[in-house]
């Protein structure tokens, strides 16, 4: 199967991404992703959750031993549609998935960053945009200032939250 071209493109001034369709919409990170965090306090929740292979899962309670948390207080609550990035040891690390997408809500480590897409696109395009970068190990040997400084390319025929 061919895909059909666009009739106009415009350029995006990012060497690694060329060309868009001109009726896209591009803007920085922070214009799609809002860092979250919302604290277990009180114990809120008690669903422990886990970044597997790329795969938010919950963990069950007989495989909570080893090294856990004297309390689960310091964990943060997701959300099913959040983003899941785990940022340690990027600069070693060329194996692990590192993005996952919450569909259970529960606490995971405070250590891991949670966003939430804005009206802008759906968690499962964001999610996708962010595995794929991933994939391609492009968050290896960064300090995650990619909310900051990151051009985002959304389609307008992508399905945004705004349309549901």
């Amino acid at each position: 199967m061919k895909l059909g071209g666009y009739g106009e493109y415009k350029d995006t001034g990012q060497a690694w991404l060329g060309e868009i369709p001109a009726h896209w919409y591009m803007g920085p990170g922070f214009s799609a992703f809002r860092k979250k965090h919302v604290k277990n306090t009180g114990m809120q929740e008690k669903t422990v959750l886990s970044l597997s292979y790329g795969r938010i899962v919950v963990k069950p309670p007989e495989k909570l031993h080893g090294l856990v948390p004297s309390s689960f207080e310091t964990y943060q609550i997701v959300e099913p549609g959040d983003i899941i990035i785990r940022s340690t040891d990027l600069q070693n690390d060329w194996n692990s998935l590192r993005i996952g997408l919450v569909k259970n809500r529960g606490i995971i480590t405070s250590a891991y960053i949670c966003l939430k897409t804005t009206e802008k696109l759906l968690p499962e395009y964001g999610y996708l945009v962010l595995h794929s970068f991933d994939l391609m190990k492009v968050f290896l040997g960064w300090v995650l200032v990619f909310a900051k400084i990151w051009i985002f390319p959304i389609s307008s025929e992508c399905p945004s939250s705004s349309r549901h």
